[in-house]
């Protein structure tokens, strides 16, 4: 694999050009609309589908996109890095956007709805339960699917990551 001469490489976050975070921010938003696409056709209106697709898109897509850039393929602690650091950016992003979203339609929904997360939580309310500290279940259901999402993209990076080549004289 060669290196990759584009003038935008040197910016670089953890060690990984910056341009493959923006990449799977790009795999997330396909991956949102492909899970939509795919939930709508099953019909179950679930909010893990397009979660799950995303992850996945964001795994191949980063894994992928930073070996062609490094000239090498990632190595753990590298995939670790880099799926961690987009999750916290990623969480920096949601995080505060879906508080809004809940807090701005909580007047208009009454007490009940607003405990439950509002109908932005979709079924992370549920799962939270809407009782006094339904909030906190909330954002600790929340916290634990970042951490998951980590985890699996983590793991999924470095399955489709590219091996090196066999040093082996009759290797591939």
């Amino acid at each position: 694999m060669e290196a990759s001469a584009d003038p935008t490489d040197h910016l670089t976050l953890a060690g990984v050009p910056v341009v493959v975070y923006i990449a799977m921010f790009g795999a997330t938003l396909a991956g949102q609309l492909a899970g939509v696409a795919l939930d709508a056709l099953v019909g179950s209106r679930v909010l893990w589908v397009p979660a799950v697709c995303s992850v996945v898109l964001e795994g191949v897509a980063g894994a992928r996109l930073a070996a062609a850039r490094l000239g090498r393929p990632l190595a753990a602690p590298e995939c670790a890095r880099l799926s961690s650091y987009y999750s916290l950016g990623l969480a920096a992003v949601s995080i505060p956007l879906w508080g809004w979203t809940v807090l701005s339609k909580a007047p208009h929904q009454g007490p009940s709805a607003a405990q439950a997360g509002g109908a932005a939580a979709g079924d992370v309310g549920a799962l939270a339960g809407a009782s006094s500290h339904g909030g906190l279940g909330v954002v600790a259901v929340v916290l634990a699917a970042f951490v998951v999402a980590t985890l699996a993209r983590y793991v999924l990076m470095r399955m489709v990551s590219p091996r090196a080549a066999s040093a082996s004289p009759g290797g591939p």
